[in-house]
């Protein structure tokens, strides 16, 4: 009997009908999308708890492959691509009128921000960042992010006190572009097509002190006249082989540089300041191989 009473007391004190508006918590305490939480009775409405976290079932499959193929480019290093796909996630999800989850809208801007040496992209992905971080809950790691990939476009002009509104702005970059620093500057070369032999000869030769120095200083001319943080020029050059007339004597190569075209400008002045560096040290190089390539020279 005794243990007849108790199962009949254990059964009274559990409702197998217990729903989510059961549990206690008013709507206004349950967990908002990507906030914490144990069951997905803890979440608001439209929402599942998925490894401890608040998440939204309403998916469009095509928009979240779009976002996965957006996030693998820019692991590769393609950010143009990566855009690309990201604002055809975008476009995926407003065609099934689905609304757009914050994790690929934050993911959108990161890359956005990553090509923040055109305009046109750091403008908009201030707006896209600072749109995520209203949307995310503070504390977040998307949050986190955004904010530091926000940081990154102070250089290109963000100005910071336009992300304490609680809606987007218009415009972002109002501020003049920051100069890095000559120490943190890169200088890089390519070549296109690249001569076995005598890149990497060029390459070395870029590296050196003084002929950087040199470049940093075209940088920062350039820089001053037109507030740009990224410097490229390039040349074509051409090796030829010519044989000697003599048995006994060798015959050796001749490097040409395509004439410069005529650029008027802070562009043309950066060209040809790299040139009058670049060229000479070239020509002192021992070349042996006859080749016809395109170098492009980057400081940034």
């Amino acid at each position: 009997m005794r243990a007849l009473l108790a199962v009949l007391l254990f059964a009274l004190g559990c409702d197998a009908k217990a729903t989510a508006s059961e549990t206690g918590l008013r709507p206004d305490q349950k967990s908002r999308e990507l906030e914490s939480c144990g069951a997905s009775a803890d979440c608001a409405d439209g929402l599942r708890c998925f490894e401890s976290v608040c998440r939204r079932t309403a998916r469009s499959t095509v928009g979240d492959f779009y976002a996965a193929s957006g996030a693998a480019a820019r692991a590769r290093g393609d950010i143009e691509g990566a855009i690309a796909a990201y604002a055809s996630a975008l476009a995926q999800y407003d065609a099934e009128k689905i609304a757009l989850p914050p994790e690929i809208d934050c993911a959108y801007g990161g890359a956005l921000a990553a090509a923040k040496s055109k305009k046109m992209h750091a403008e908009l992905g201030a707006r896209v960042l600072h749109r995520c971080v209203l949307a995310v809950p503070a504390g977040s790691r998307l949050r986190d992010q955004a904010i530091d990939e926000l940081a990154g476009l102070a250089e290109v002009g963000l100005d910071p006190l336009l992300l304490g509104a609680s809606k987007t702005a218009d415009v972002y970059l109002t501020k003049a572009p920051q100069a890095p620093a000559t120490n943190k500057l890169v200088v890089s070369v390519t070549a296109a097509p690249e001569p076995a032999k005598t890149f990497p000869l060029i390459s070395e030769r870029l590296a050196q002190d003084d002929l950087k120095k040199g470049l940093i200083a075209c940088w920062e001319q350039y820089a001053a006249a037109t507030k740009k943080t990224a410097l490229t020029a390039g040349l074509g050059i051409k090796s030829s082989y010519i044989p000697s007339d003599y048995d006994d004597v060798p015959g050796r190569y001749v490097v040409k540089f395509e004439e410069a075209a005529a650029r008027p400008g802070p562009e043309g002045a950066a060209e040809d300041c790299v040139r009058q560096l670049v060229e000479p040290a070239i020509s002192e190089l021992k070349i042996r191989e006859s080749f016809q390539t395109r170098l492009t020279v980057a400081v940034k």
